[in-house]
């Protein structure tokens, strides 16, 4: 996108706070002009030229939404345009900054003939507390609250989804500056008492790369362990945009989620565990571990011991847990031995490749004899550790 940055933003309100030094030269790149939407007194914008270009007015969207310093206010937005006529489908461009809700946005870098839809996020946050995912020169549509992701309040889609066809089409046109028009809400506005829990899948890379960066993921699958939420499968690597859940979240309550990483293939490749406290009001961010290629497997021989009447202590003192390597595996590759774990406790076998795993284990009492024999079965995954179940053997 092509930069104009500087149109004469006359008499704006205190919303519209200043941007200038690093950030005015970051938001100068991305080819975005801010004009203010009060009228005023200063220099004409008639005295520039003007631009073929497309610009978002609040007018057209806020409708009922206040665009003010009171609580629960809209405060700031940020708009993203798609050129539907684009060669080979459509193409979303890079989204502009955060822009304060006093004030306009331009998109200069505009094809005059194509047709254009926008989509607006709206944030209670200022527009200088927020940062688009990257730096401030990304284009990134995903927003961070000091470091970490935050979801809109707001949305709206300019022409609006119920829009009559060929009603409020948005063509640029040569020499013209074409005002955003018809633009109604996507969804309600989030209750403010509400929790929210935002996952976004990429902080669990690490060294990894996604396909397009010469890596081999190509989507996530986000699962959570709480069945009253739905799982999120298909995400893009990199993702479009951090998966939120603010439905359904009790404030309160601890959330675990599974995330997976599969190839072009829709082969699991590796996984990782992700947690979130949910809290009332607030959008937390899920914490996720790295992902990872191998899993782990956990023997707990409290429901055994309790099914063969055992109790730890004289009669069943340690244990010892061995693993054979999964089929497929290099041969001659040996066995995995874990113990003696000292009753009572939980045995973990790590780092292991995925598959099915069968582990014998023995039960011995405070002199070294035997006391009772077991086998515990479970599949492994990638970054995931798995309860093997357990059954005694006669």
């Amino acid at each position: 996108m092509e930069t104009w940055f500087g149109a004469r933003r006359r008499d704006a309100s205190p919303l519209s706070r200043a941007l200038t030094g690093r950030r005015a030269l970051a938001l100068g790149a991305l080819a975005l002009a801010l004009a203010a939407c009060n009228e005023g007194t200063g220099a004409a914008d008639d005295e520039q030229p003007i631009q073929t270009s497309l610009t978002i007015d609040p007018l057209a969207f806020l409708g009922d939404v206040r665009c003010s310093n009171e609580p629960g206010a809209i405060r700031s937005y940020v708009a993203t345009l798609t050129d539907e006529s684009a060669a080979g489908g459509p193409f979303t461009l890079a989204s502009s900054p955060p822009i304060p809700c006093s004030s306009r946005v331009s998109f200069t870098y505009v094809v005059a003939g194509h047709e254009y839809t926008a989509r607006i996020d709206g944030y209670e946050q200022y527009a200088e507390e927020l940062t688009p995912v990257g730096d401030e020169t990304s284009g990134s549509r995903h927003m961070l609250l000091d470091g970490a992701p935050v979801a809109p309040r707001w949305t709206w889609g300019c022409p609006g989804p119920d829009a009559a066809d060929g009603a409020d089409k948005l063509v640029a046109a040569t020499g013209v500056n074409v005002v955003v028009q018809g633009c109604d809400p996507l969804t309600g506005p989030i209750d403010p008492a509400s929790a929210a829990i935002v996952i976004d899948p990429a902080s669990a890379l690490g060294a990894l790369r996604c396909e397009g960066d010469d890596g081999a993921i190509a989507s996530f699958d986000v699962v959570p362990q709480d069945g009253a939420l739905a799982p999120v499968l298909g995400v893009g690597c990199p993702p479009a945009e951090p998966v939120v859940y603010d439905l359904g979240v009790d404030p309160g309550r601890a959330y675990f989620f599974r995330l997976e990483a599969k190839d072009a293939a829709g082969d699991l490749l590796f996984g990782a565990s992700c947690f979130a406290a949910a809290s009332e009001g607030v959008t937390v961010t899920a914490t996720c571990d790295a992902l990872s290629a191998t899993g782990a497997l956990e023997i707990d021989l409290d429901a055994l011991l309790a099914e063969a009447d055992l109790a730890c202590g004289a009669a069943a003192s340690t244990y010892t847990a061995t693993v054979p390597p999964p089929e497929g595996d290099q041969p001659g590759a040996e066995d995995l031995q874990v113990g003696p774990v000292p009753c009572g406790d939980r045995a973990l076998l790590s780092a292991l490749a995925p598959g099915a795993y069968e582990a014998t284990v023995e039960v011995r009492d405070a002199r070294g004899a035997s006391a009772l024999s077991a086998t515990c079965r479970g599949e492994v995954r990638p970054g995931a550790t798995t309860r093997a179940a357990c059954s005694r053997l006669p």
